[in-house]
């Protein structure tokens, strides 16, 4: 072990000890054969001036110590507990200021065969550099005991506060935030609630138990980060929700190049503490952390300008995003992340350069769920249903809470006709982002497409509440009323939808086929001459389809889909489902178009 870093190795291999453990360790290997009180540690490790209750991050930082070494508690080797008092580190050490070689006296209860050479060989491995202990840097540090806390099985990270007093650096506390949500999602089974869903809580002074109620999580994560040209400084805390005490909180100021290492050691000493909140209990919330850095202490900082221009969404941004993580990959080639996220981008643009990207990223780290997420959304995008499925199931195995896999993976199950484990994974993904107007309006898709009109239009009410220009949730609205018969209510519906929304007819087809199915003939007449007139490359193929089909015009139904199918169109996936195309089912036509789409054949609805 070196103290200085704090860097555990056996057989010249780094064994994983998190900080806060190597520090208790050092200490203990410092006062070697003594008993070494709890408080004595807690004073040296922690701090005596900025100490609330140490026993959940002492026993934590002892479980630690023993798993790496391999002890047994009840069979010490290294570490043994002195029952009401401490801990004494028994195990022989090896140093510059110890140079013989000792056996101390076997403790009580230990089986006499550690006395052989077996034992010896094993202590005289263990090499412990006499050096000074880690000073502890300046920071408030507070850990509580388990018994103040229930097991933690949800999570939210709030929006990091930028306290750098310019709001140009508003990119970093956000991708902070992304990035510990990300790390925290990977390396723990709990569910972690999607940002989408906490950027509503950006600026709030609303109390953390009300927040927490709201999204329905035990525990919030919360912090600010300040920026300057040398310097960052970050702050962090885990906070029991039900009572709003801490359960962890710490303070870091490192240099800015620095910030990489920062984010890692957050998530991992978050993580650890889950792990230690639930170790009693029979779930197992707590994934082995990633084996490898998302980006290295030169590009992580760049990557948050990428991700800030990709989740900006404009073609203009998308465009800068690409060329922003290609200047990442010329700096770091083997960065996986940076890979998968110019893979997203080229998705929106270019989907056939999306794949390779994919690839590439799986490739150079198999456990990355990001990658085999946009994978699978091109998969589904070139109709390979079996590789989509592959796809998303491993995405949803590396990351069970990314709202997005969770919807995109429904889109597979309705194409395949798994229309209740669809709807179970679109009910999964509104848990997870529970305020978010996109996963609101895709959840109401699934409800709709596997016949749950009602549930569909709580869905796009939802959608309305949190977004009301969102013109998409008129129309969904408006098909589930029209499938209930409500014929003038999704009229209504329709016509709420701004026209200058309508750039491709699919709200005009969408009206004209609620008056066809109401019976007014002539405002149907009116809307079929506007459809077979409309400007430009025409009405969306499919939403004419639907038209025609209800208008009785199957020929006119089938040339629509046709084209659609040449344009690769997404909803053709939906053509044993969507209920907007039962008049066509009949039609021998029908079957033929959905074994070229890929689709398996279904009975005839």
């Amino acid at each position: 072990m070196d103290l200085r870093s704090g860097e555990l190795r056996t057989n010249g291999i780094s064994v994983r000890l998190q900080p806060q453990p190597a520090k208790v360790l050092a200490f203990l290997v410092r006062r070697r054969g003594e008993t070494v009180t709890r408080t004595e540690i807690v004073e040296a490790v922690w701090g005596s001036d900025t100490f609330v209750d140490y026993e959940q991050g002492l026993n934590f930082a002892i479980r630690q110590i023993r798993s790496a070494l391999g002890d047994d508690a009840e069979r010490p080797v290294y570490v043994e507990t002195i029952p009401k008092r401490g801990y004494r580190f028994v195990a022989p050490v090896i140093g510059a200021a110890d140079a013989s070689l000792t056996i101390p006296q076997i403790p009580p209860g230990v089986s006499r065969g550690w006395q052989g050479p077996a034992f010896k060989i094993a202590a005289g491995a263990i090499l412990l550099a006499a050096m000074s202990l880690l000073t502890i840097p300046a920071s408030r540090h507070w850990l509580m005991g388990r018994g103040s806390s229930r097991p933690i099985q949800s999570l939210a990270v709030l929006p990091f506060e930028n306290l750098s007093g310019d709001s140009s650096k508003d990119y970093f506390a956000d991708g902070f935030t992304d990035e510990l949500t990300t790390d925290l999602a990977e390396e723990t089974k709990i569910r972690v609630v999607s940002r989408t869903s906490v950027l509503r809580y950006k600026g709030t002074r609303r109390s953390l138990p009300e927040i927490a109620k709201e999204l329905k999580v035990d525990a919030i994560v919360e912090g600010s980060v300040s920026l300057s040209d040398q310097k960052v400084r970050i702050t962090a805390q885990l906070i029991q929700a039900s009572s709003d005490r801490h359960l962890w909180a710490h303070s870091y100021e490192r240099d800015r190049k620095d910030l990489f290492p920062i984010q890692s050691e957050v998530a991992a000493t978050i993580a650890g503490l889950i792990r230690a909140n639930t170790e009693t209990s029979s779930s197992n919330n707590v994934r082995a952390a990633p084996s490898r850095p998302r980006f290295t202490a030169a590009t992580y900082e760049l990557s948050l300008v990428c991700r800030n221009l990709w989740k900006t969404g404009t073609d203009e941004s998308v465009s800068h995003a690409i060329q922003c993580y290609q200047h990442i990959l010329t700096l770091d080639p083997t960065s996986a992340v940076a890979h998968s996220e110019l893979a997203y981008c080229y998705l929106a643009v270019d989907p056939s350069k999306a794949r390779d990207s994919a690839i590439r990223a799986i490739d150079l780290d198999p456990s990355l769920a990001e990658a085999h997420l946009v994978l699978a959304d091109f998969e589904l995008y070139e109709s390979d249903l079996l590789g989509a499925e592959k796809e998303f199931e491993e995405a949803l195995a590396l990351n069970p809470s990314s709202a997005q896999a969770h919807v995109d993976h429904a889109n597979v199950l309705l194409a395949t006709g798994q229309t209740e484990q669809a709807v179970a994974e679109a009910r999964t993904a509104r848990e997870l982002d529970p305020f978010s107007s996109t996963s609101a309006m895709f959840a109401g898709r699934v409800f709709f497409m596997a016949g749950l009109d009602d549930p569909a239009l709580e869905a796009e009410m939802a959608v309305l509440d949190l977004d009301p220009h969102n013109s998409r949730a008129h129309y969904w609205m408006g098909y589930a009323y029209e499938q209930k018969g409500m014929y003038k209510d999704a009229i209504a519906e329709y016509e709420k939808a701004p026209p200058e929304d309508d750039g491709h007819g699919q709200g005009l087809a969408a009206l004209g086929r609620s008056f066809l199915l109401a019976g007014e003939s002539k405002k149907a007449a009116e809307i079929r001459r506007k459809i077979e007139h409309f400007p430009g490359n025409g009405v969306y193929p499919y939403d004419a389809a639907m038209f025609y089909a209800v208008l009785g015009d199957n020929d006119r139904a089938f040339q629509s889909l046709e084209r659609d199918l040449k344009q690769k169109d997404g909803w053709l996936l939906f053509l044993n489902v969507d209920p907007r195309l039962v008049p066509l089912r009949s039609d021998p036509r029908f079957q033929g178009l959905v074994k070229r789409v890929g689709l398996p054949i279904a009975a005839t609805n």
